[in-house]
């Protein structure tokens, strides 16, 4: 069957990529979705999964019902939701929802298609479970992340409540290859149709010394002084792109350096093509020098700008050769004609072990370019007689069967608020019977973990969570508002704890680092000083290495809203700007969080709280706050109007664009907007 005779309108075998053969799994997928039957894809990475959700939403359209595309991140949820928006040549209306967690979901009665993260989706049913009536699908991409310890719980709340409150919606799960499809897909009320077929077949193979030694037993010499420079220089020469996984920031650092002088052979980027953004940091300067011979890094420690452009150099072939760590595996697709999996082994848990093995497939996955590549190369590095025994083992039989980890402590506890709070579960037996729906009460027997939930019940009740009244249960304000924000209930706790205190910045910040939802920077010996001053300073003086790193992470936070320029902070305190974002990110949130409580607790001090909040979101000073509300008008720019006399709206509004343009970092486009804009937004508070 082609495309074309799906029945679906012109318009959709342009969005299809063309009038093409469906491959067998496609063809299944579609005949099974139209027949009214769930179903669970597992096929390699670039096998044709997307037309599979762009069906099924085709076909829920047809019934005036909406559709829930979930992906783990948000850097997916971005990436899915361009490619999605070629529906809405059909006329489609679609969007994308990854902030606000603690926003009514009532937007999605004004669209067809919503993107968004797991996260997300959770918090829109804590909002309102009613949305599931109006939705008619819901597709889950990697759905094997469902054995993830962060995201996993997430993920399977999600599908358990879709599935317990609406059994009649379509649910479409996608996945690379995983051993215990069955499982899942019996769980999931799904057909489960697998495939090995990749539209670029892959070659597998060792590299051993100086030759790599394929699954299909040749061998092939590699040259050089060191294996990666033939097998760049020949993809290179080729028009191949490489990516190359290794364990650490550092190794991908000095690899990147490493490489520069074979991709420079072939590469010189012009500078007008690296935009690494406005704010200076570490790395800055290093990428710019090995952006230009073609070859780069990519880690978390980079910030989103810096990300960005790497991997739209990357996917316009300007980079030849980029050196990834894991992070990059599960995020945005990149894929290369060869992919080299470096390390096999990482630093976790205090000690070296080997990672498991569906995160060595999904990055040897990445092989092999679509439209480009009639092959592609999957290699794994091995230096030692036991690696290269290792390495076989990964290329051989088949991966970790996915575990479920929902009935974790700190699963329960948020999950069992969240079914009191919206009212799925009343009492004690519904709660259980909401458990034995999911995928963990599946693989384990469930009245194992009915003591676990005796206990989570009564924690939340002791807490004031939850309130019970003859065998039943009802959420408190408190229990709802908690819900509702999507934070754990230990960190509710200690920021309830904060109130009981007198208020300061750096008390809140220090509050705000100790809760189970930050993830606070490991501490060194040289950070002492400054850590002991700071807890003295707030008056904490248990000697905790929990304290210690939630005060330096509390300080990172303290220099971001005085404004100190962020190369100065990643310098000072050894880290990257994307670790800085990161824990800004969580900040916001907690922070947020952290207002919202006030209200219940200690009203007097909210609107400090609001304050703080937005200056946590935009790295700023109390006295630009009012200037941070004009688009495109960020901390650095709020700063320098400051500087040069605007320091409220009404003076931003009042002056003449040309004198703004004379500010350094303003363009008269930008002069004219920014005027224009404090304009109407005076006018909007008259």
């Amino acid at each position: 069957m082609k495309v074309s005779e799906l029945g679906y309108p012109e318009e959709f075998i342009e969005i299809a990529g063309g009038d093409h053969e469906l491959y067998p799994h496609q063809q299944e997928a579609i005949e099974t979705i139209r027949a009214g039957t769930n179903v669970l894809v597992t096929v390699p990475t670039a096998s044709g999964k997307t037309l599979i959700a762009y069906a099924a939403i085709m076909e829920k359209q047809k019934t005036g019902l909406k559709s829930l595309y979930i992906v783990p991140l948000k850097s997916l949820a971005s990436e899915k939701f361009d490619d999605l928006k070629k529906l809405r040549k059909l006329g489609m209306r679609v969007t994308i929802a990854v902030g606000d967690v603690d926003s009514s979901p009532s937007f999605i009665k004004d669209y067809d298609v919503v993107v968004c993260t797991s996260e997300k989706a959770d918090s829109m049913i804590r909002h309102d479970p009613s949305i599931l009536y109006d939705i008619g699908l819901i597709i889950a991409d990697e759905a094997h992340l469902i054995g993830d310890p962060d995201r996993g719980p997430k993920l399977e709340m999600v599908l358990s409540a879709c599935m317990y409150l609406n059994p009649d919606l379509t649910i479409i799960s996608l996945s690379a290859t995983i051993s215990n499809g069955e499982d899942m897909a019996r769980w999931l009320r799904s057909k489960l149709i697998s495939s090995d077929f990749r539209p670029v077949p892959l070659r597998y193979g060792v590299i051993n010394g100086n030759e790599i030694e394929y699954t299909d037993g040749k061998l092939e010499k590699v040259s050089g002084k060191n294996y990666l420079d033939d097998i760049i220089s020949r993809d290179i020469e080729d028009g191949g792109q490489v990516l190359v996984f290794v364990n650490s920031r550092n190794r991908a650092e000095a690899l990147a350096k490493q490489i520069m002088p074979i991709t420079g052979k072939y590469v010189f980027l012009e500078e007008s093509l690296i935009d690494l953004g406005d704010d200076a940091d570490r790395y800055q300067e290093m990428l710019k020098s090995l952006l230009r011979k073609g070859v780069s890094f990519h880690h978390a420690g980079l910030s989103m700008k810096e990300k960005d452009t790497i991997e739209r150099l990357f996917r316009e072939r300007y980079i030849k050769v980029l050196v990834a760590t894991p992070t990059l595996a599960a995020g945005v697709n990149l894929p290369a004609r060869t992919v080299v999996v470096r390390d096999m082994s990482r630093f976790m848990d205090g000690y070296s072990q080997y990672v498991k093995k569906i995160e060595i497939l999904q990055m040897l996955g990445r092989a092999g370019r679509p439209g480009y590549d009639t092959e592609g190369r999957a290699l794994i590095y091995a230096s030692t007689d036991s690696a290269v025994e290792k390495a076989q083992e990964y290329l051989s039989g088949e991966s970790e069967p996915i575990i479920s980890i929902f009935g974790g402590r700190r699963a329960l506890q948020m999950n069992v608020l969240a079914l009191v709070s919206t009212g799925i579960a009343k009492n004690l037996e519904e709660v259980k019977k909401f458990f034995g729906s999911t995928f963990f009460g599946q693989q384990n027997v469930i009245s194992d973990i009915y003591a676990d939930l005796e206990r989570t019940l009564g924690f939340l009740v002791s807490e004031d969570f939850v309130r019970e009244m003859m065998g039943n249960y009802e959420a408190t304000t408190f229990g709802k508002t908690v819900s509702d924000l999507y934070i754990e209930p230990k960190t509710a706790l200690i920021l309830r704890e904060y109130f009981e205190k007198p208020h300061s910045i750096n008390l809140a910040l220090f509050y705000i680092c100790r809760t189970p939802d930050m993830i606070n920077f490991s501490t060194r010996t040289g950070d002492m000083p400054y850590i002991s001053e700071f807890l003295e300073e707030i008056e904490v003086f248990d000697d905790d290495d929990d304290n210690y790193s939630a005060a330096k992470t509390a300080i990172v936070l303290k220099n971001w809203i005085d404004e100190v320029p962020i190369i100065d902070i990643t310098e000072k305190f050894n880290i990257g700007p994307g670790d800085v974002q990161s824990k800004i990110a969580s900040a916001d949130w907690i922070s947020y969080s952290l207002s919202r409580l006030a209200e219940l607790f200690k009203p007097e001090i909210r609107g400090e709280l609001e304050r703080l909040n937005i200056r946590i979101k935009e790295g700023i000073k109390e006295d630009v706050l009012s200037l941070i509300t004009i688009p495109n008008i960020g901390r650095v720019r709020a700063r320098r109007l400051h500087r040069a006399g605007y320091r409220t709206l009404d003076q931003v509004a009042s002056a003449q664009p040309s004198d703004i343009s004379r500010i350094f970092g303003f363009s008269s486009k930008l002069a004219n907007e920014t005027v224009d804009h404090a304009k109407r937004i005076k006018g909007r508070y008259r």
